[in-house]
């Protein structure tokens, strides 16, 4: 794999795990990248996107869906609802892959939880996701049986 190609599969990365945590570590593992290189394509964009999404919870003034009946929006309500039913941890662990994570931290941020618990809590989050995801692909050893090769287009490998 050549240095052209090393970083467009990087910022594929970078760009799949913004918002759902389990693809981007799907390819590294697919791609049989080291668990270093996983961890900073992956878990720090999504660390990143958390941030994001904590900071325009204090800025976007939007009510939540239970608080103004006009718009209905059936994710986000069930999302508050199951928050409701069974807390923010388990909340964190599934928004990777349920809603995203920036949408996590905007919902957390407006049920005024500490931010402390709130990024604790989905930085373990997006670890459990992405290395089951990851860990999944190596053990399976999809490589062996599709070539990244006849996937990437001409342009990419002939750099």
């Amino acid at each position: 794999m050549g240095a052209d190609s090393y970083w467009l599969i990087a910022l594929a990365m970078i760009g799949l795990s913004v918002w759902k945590t389990y693809t981007g570590p799907a390819l590294a593992g697919f791609l049989s990248l080291s668990y270093p290189e996983m961890f900073m394509f992956n878990v720090l964009p999504a660390m990143a996107a958390g941030v994001f999404g904590w900071y325009f919870g204090a800025v976007l003034h939007l009510p939540l869906p239970f608080q103004k009946q006009v718009h209905f929006r059936p994710r986000l309500r069930k999302f508050l609802r199951a928050w409701n039913n069974y807390g923010q941890v388990s909340m964190a662990l599934l928004a990777p892959i349920l809603i995203g994570i920036p949408v996590f931290t905007l919902v957390s941020r407006k049920l005024k939880q500490r931010i402390t618990t709130t990024f604790l809590l989905l930085f373990m989050s997006i670890l459990f996701c992405s290395g089951i995801s990851y860990f999944g692909f190596l053990l399976f050893n999809w490589q062996e049986y599709i070539a990244i090769d006849v996937l990437l287009p001409d342009s990419v490998t002939t750099l």
